[in-house]
């Protein structure tokens, strides 16, 4: 076998730190004053994908974060008939020069479809001109069943690295056909094509809405609670699934402002990106169409939102779902964390429990009582009164509250 230059080195060194955190959890859960707090500590991520326990949960959680996984895409393991005989057909109708093949079970479904055809031996001609890329060892060994020898793959045996080592070569001219079976993979295409390459797509698998719709109803949900500070779409079947399923519900527009003012979606690429941005909603993408990449940008992003304030002489940083003073990681739970948020917004300035509210989602449902407690279990999570300073919220008899900047 000829191998490749192995392309994986990315973007991502948090993996260098240690052992990730648990999924679901914060690494940084109870630190003491002075310690430090690590970047994503305090910020709560929803991973939407082709699968529910995704490998960037634990890139984030190293990190501090806390994610919540969503399969957001349903894949089918056998293709669109009518899909993959036109790819076939693509296939043939010139020559090629470079080919990706993702998997063994793909290309069997590949030739199959090539055999209804009646172009199976021009196919196999054409495949032997061109340089061939293989996932892995068993891949390549289909290959070599065709006759073919020269067969190519990278250190890392995973579909993405084949796809950045072709990115990383001048592409203009070049002919590619890629066999995909992942929702991410029509982004590696995409980059390909805008390399300069023309790229013919063989769909081996199909990909569609999850088998439950409650799976991407609670996404949503979260989404419009505000109860996530970030959402993760990992690839364009998965942001489409989002958007049809908040349309089904009625709560399309609930969404969608969400997502313009306080959960960022970070896209895996232009195509996950392109139903939001039809919208008029901005997106956050990722450098490179592979998940460390989108990862990556998580852990760039999210800092970058939080809130650095000196209240009543002390440090606060407020984040997604925590709120960081003088060093200390303390969790705030959503109701009191939303009132802080919406007292920051004017640092100093006194604010009524309506105009408080106005900052609200779902304000309607809140009264001053309501405003009042929350108050109460901000000043109690803050160690409001105690000796680690002065009250951070204050009560400004018949007006409102402040904070004290």
């Amino acid at each position: 076998m000829v191998t490749a230059r192995d392309s994986a080195s990315g973007p991502w060194r948090s993996s260098d730190r240690g052992h990730a955190a648990d999924r679901g959890g914060s690494a940084d859960r109870g630190h003491a004053a002075g310690s430090e707090v690590s970047p994503l500590a305090g910020f709560t991520v929803a991973l939407a994908t082709d699968r529910r326990n995704h490998e960037m949960a634990a890139w984030l959680a190293a990190e501090g974060a806390r994610t919540i996984g969503f399969r957001a895409v349903h894949t089918t393991p056998q293709p669109d008939p009518a899909a993959i005989a036109a790819a076939v057909r693509e296939t043939v109708a010139q020559p090629v020069h470079e080919v990706i093949v993702s998997s063994a079970y793909g290309l069997r479904l590949w030739l199959a479809a090539a055999r209804r055809e009646g172009l199976l031996d021009q196919m196999v001609t054409g495949l032997a001109e061109a340089r061939l890329l293989a996932r892995n060892a068993v891949t390549a060994d289909g290959l070599r069943e065709l006759g073919l020898t020269q067969i190519w793959s990278t250190a890392a045996a995973t579909t993405e690295d084949l796809f950045r080592y072709l990115i990383a070569q001048p592409m203009t001219g070049r002919r590619v056909v890629a066999q995909i079976e992942v929702d991410a993979h029509r982004e590696l295409c995409q980059a390909l094509r805008e390399a300069g390459a023309s790229v013919v797509e063989v769909p081996t698998h199909q990909f569609g809405p999850p088998t439950h719709a409650d799976e991407i109803r609670r996404l949503n949900d979260l989404i419009l609670r505000r109860h996530v500070d970030a959402v993760v779409l990992g690839g364009p079947a998965v942001t489409d699934n989002v958007l049809d399923q908040a349309r089904a519900d009625g709560v399309l527009d609930d969404v969608l402002n969400a997502l313009v003012h306080d959960v960022p979606a970070i896209c895996l690429g232009p195509l996950t990106a392109a139903g939001l941005a039809g919208l008029g909603i901005p997106v956050v993408r990722a450098a490179e169409p592979v998940p460390r990449s989108l990862a990556a940008r998580v852990l760039t992003e999210l800092p970058q939102r939080a809130l650095a304030l000196d209240v009543g002489g002390r440090k606060v940083e407020i984040r997604g779902q925590a709120v960081v003073v003088d060093g200390a990681l303390i969790p705030v739970q959503a109701g009191p964390m939303a009132v802080l948020r919406a007292l920051a917004t004017h640092p100093g300035r006194v604010l009524s429990a309506a105009e408080i509210r106005a900052y609200l989602p779902y304000s309607s449902t809140v009264d001053d009582h309501a405003i009042e407690m929350a108050v109460s279990r901000l000043r109690g999570s803050l160690g409001h009164g105690d000796v680690r300073g002065p009250d951070l919220i204050q009560t400004v008899v018949k007006r409102g509250y402040r904070l004290a900047v």
